[in-house]
């Protein structure tokens, strides 16, 4: 495997993405991009980074799990995105050295993570990316997107502190206009990226109403979607299982574990996959 860190901004140590590359007999593989969460709020999750991306390449995907600046060092939007798609472009277009191909490079995101991940499906033609990356900016939507018990929208029931990391506001001072920017079910559209999108019901952190409300949108749209909703689980899962509990019980959920299995089939089964 071909484990490597790369520095994606010469000025900030903490942008950057480890590569989990099998390389072996010059296999072509698809890609995907891992996002861990943490709130916009100072740290990136390690249970939502490495562990995530060794379970997609035993799935027969190579994987890179990015770092990028978050809110509370007073690092706000575009910031996120900008890190998020200078990680798409290096993979793409480095895609013969990782044995990738460009096509086929999705991205998966966890709760502040998710939203970051919905952000670069649905947001990437923003005019503050078209201004960043110029002729490139296409190059940052992912081929499909997974949403992990994402931060979605600041127009329902919604986990407030994200989005003021995020804007650098405090809730109350969001604008309809800032809410609706980066809720992600006002920002869908026909071009749009596929996403497959995972909730649990007990979910109190983050509550699924967000998830819900962009189905919705991603529904009337006519977009390719799936939604799973497990009915037990509290927050940040990961894996669902042993590898990701680190000693919390609650962070195991039999039922939901199945999702990376399902995300895999659901990549699989995309038109022009």
């Amino acid at each position: 495997m071909k484990y490597e860190r790369i520095y994606l901004d010469g000025t900030d140590k903490r942008v950057f993405i480890d590569t989990y590359a099998t390389t072996c007999r010059g296999e072509i593989r698809p890609a995907i991009l891992v996002i861990p969460g943490g709130g916009y709020q100072g740290v990136c999750s390690d249970r939502e980074g490495e562990p995530i991306a060794l379970a997609f390449v035993a799935h027969g995907y190579n994987a890179f799990v990015l770092h990028y600046r978050v809110g509370k060092e007073g690092d706000h939007f575009p910031k996120q995105m900008i890190d998020a798609g200078k990680a798409m472009i290096y993979i793409r277009e480095h895609a013969e050295q990782y044995y990738v191909d460009p096509a086929r490079v999705f991205m998966t995101g966890f709760s502040a993570g998710g939203h970051l991940t919905g952000s670069m499906a649905t947001m990437f033609d923003y005019e503050e990316m078209k201004a960043e990356f110029g002729d490139k900016y296409p190059m940052i939507r992912p081929t499909g997107a997974i949403l992990c018990y994402p931060v979605v929208s600041a127009m329902v029931v919604t986990h407030q502190g994200s989005f003021e990391n995020l804007t650098g506001k405090s809730f109350a001072e969001l604008t309809v206009e800032d809410k609706r920017k980066f809720s992600l079910e006002c920002a869908a559209s026909e071009k749009s990226a596929p996403m497959f999108i995972w909730h649990t019901a007990e979910d109190e952190l983050v509550p699924i109403a967000g998830s819900l409300a962009l189905a919705e949108k991603l529904a009337s749209l006519g977009l390719s979607f799936k939604l799973s909703v497990y009915p037990y689980g509290t927050h940040g899962l990961a894996l669902g299982n042993e590898i990701t509990e680190c000693g919390n019980r609650k962070w195991v959920q039999k039922m939901g574990e199945g999702w990376v299995d399902e995300a895999c089939l659901w990549m699989k089964t995309l038109k022009d996959y």
